[in-house]
């Protein structure tokens, strides 16, 4: 293994989604082992006074790097979310954490997401990537489902759709 192979390996991300940030999760994490990553969009749904503050300061301090992912590792994300059947289950700012996941990952990071997000945690473990939740007990095993219109039978191909444009019907979903 050469120098580079071996540096490479020893980058470690983590990856805070907004519950970890509302957690203020970045406070333990020990900062010579690993770099912290968020979205702008995570940031912006950390809305209360008190935590949104002490994200700030965080960011200030340069605890945490505010990082948007590139437009391929978006349409990346958003393609892996629609072959798992969860794109209309995931905000943008989901797909965005993941897209920044996958963005590090393809750097010669070891990622890792921190959320209690079932949905996210279930396209991070179809993409490959590792994640631990909070709260929660977690993903442990993959789902793939087909999302769909049951009177129309459209597809929907954007995060957030709960309804059908063509016809109105409340989209559901099936497990394969």
């Amino acid at each position: 293994m050469n120098q580079d192979n071996a540096c490479s390996k020893l980058k470690k991300a983590i990856i805070l989604d907004t519950s970890a940030l509302i957690a203020k999760y970045y406070r333990l994490l020990p900062r010579n082992i690993f770099e912290v990553y968020t979205t702008e969009n995570a940031v912006r749904e950390v809305i209360d006074r008190e935590n949104r503050e002490a994200l700030f300061e965080a960011i200030d301090l340069g605890l945490i790097t505010v990082s948007n992912p590139g437009l391929q590792y978006v349409e990346e994300a958003r393609k892996k979310a629609i072959e798992v059947g969860s794109i209309h289950k995931l905000s943008k700012t989901d797909i965005e954490v993941a897209a920044l996941a996958i963005q590090l990952n393809n750097m010669g990071y070891t990622t890792i997401v921190i959320t209690d997000d079932y949905e996210l945690q279930n396209l991070l473990l179809y993409i490959g990537i590792g994640f631990k939740p909070l709260r929660t007990r977690g993903v442990n095993t993959l789902r793939v489902y087909r999302a769909y219109c049951p009177v129309c039978g459209y597809t929907p191909a954007s995060p957030g759709v709960e309804t059908c444009p063509l016809c109105g019907a409340k989209i559901t979903r099936r497990q394969f």
